[in-house]
């Protein structure tokens, strides 16, 4: 394979099913989620981010397409030799959501999962890596069933079993986060973005939405860096931080935690101005994501959020 980095898109795959910020008990809601309708769109639709994002970075062919009759399950395949026109390709994945209504119904689930994985293993031979099994589904009320499954695949190498909690995550993530994860895994090491990380090091993360959406506004609305108090205490993306995060908050505290590095005071501006050096290689971060992805404006933030948040 002639992809140069160590990174592939089943690692950002594998990354992002690792991401559990649904809060406790969001899952349930799985119940209300139809197959053909939620998850297939849902998986489908964030393979094809995954591989397009990775296309930012490598060349990459690929392509992303249903598998089975019955389940909602989705085969990625791609290939580092964009010159190859030999058919197939070098590498497949599997990604297979098993839905709360299956749980309900199918009382022969666990093998019908395990006979479904060896007949993808047979048909994709050697080159088929890995099979992300989604329990999407409420894992309190199917518990039971959920540890037969896992003891079933526990000689399944191949096999990732992707938790309740996890799986509601990938199910709800943003484009967003999807790029960020992308960008931080593959040149994670890059000068800029270390940078960026040592730039916002020592605030913490309700800070640092307010840092970037300030940046950002200031960038695409405003002149010399300047942002009105009136846009900190109205800050769409602070209360929706705070809806998750509960706490007794101050917008202008915050501000003020931050002068002196990244915000200052000037007579001539009805509120202040941010210190364009404080924030460089965030600003630098935000112009290559602006064209890269094309973010702007909510998704910009949330993109340098899903980013930087991590090196916090």
């Amino acid at each position: 394979m002639s992809l140069k980095n160590i990174v592939t898109p089943d690692t950002i795959v594998g990354e992002l099913l690792s991401y559990t910020q649904a809060e406790r008990g969001q899952e349930q809601v799985f119940s209300h989620v139809k197959s053909e309708d939620g998850l297939l769109p849902a998986l489908r639709d964030n393979a094809l981010r995954v591989l397009g994002s990775f296309e930012k970075y490598e060349p990459l062919q690929y392509d992303v397409w249903e598998y089975g009759k019955r389940e909602v399950a989705i085969v990625m395949g791609y290939s580092g030799d964009t010159s190859s026109d030999s058919p197939g390709y070098e590498h497949y994945l599997a990604m297979r959501a098993v839905s709360f209504e299956e749980f309900e119904k199918d009382d022969k689930l666990a093998t019908r999962i395990k006979d479904e994985i060896h007949d993808a293993r047979r048909e994709y031979g050697c080159q088929f890596e890995r099979y992300y099994l989604l329990l999407c589904t409420d894992g309190q009320k199917h518990r039971g069933q959920i540890e037969v499954i896992r003891k079933g695949l526990r000689e399944e190498a191949i096999v990732s079993l992707v938790e309740p909690a996890d799986a509601w995550s990938f199910y709800t993530i943003d484009d967003t986060t999807i790029d960020a994860a992308s960008d931080r895994l593959i040149y994670g090491d890059d000068y800029v973005r270390r940078q960026a990380g040592e730039q916002i090091a020592n605030i913490d993360k309700r800070q640092l939405i307010l840092l970037l959406s300030c940046l950002v506004h200031a960038i695409e609305e405003m002149k010399n860096f300047s942002v009105a108090d009136e846009f900190v205490i109205h800050n769409d993306h602070l209360h929706d931080f705070e809806a998750s995060h509960r706490g007794d908050y101050s917008p202008q505290d915050d501000v003020s935690a931050m002068e002196g590095k990244f915000f200052f005071r000037d007579a001539d501006v009805e509120g202040f101005r941010i210190y364009p050096d404080s924030v460089s290689a965030v600003i630098a971060l935000y112009h290559d994501a602006r064209v890269r992805y094309g973010h702007e404006g909510d998704e910009a933030v949330r993109y340098l959020f899903a980013f930087l948040e991590r090196t916090l």
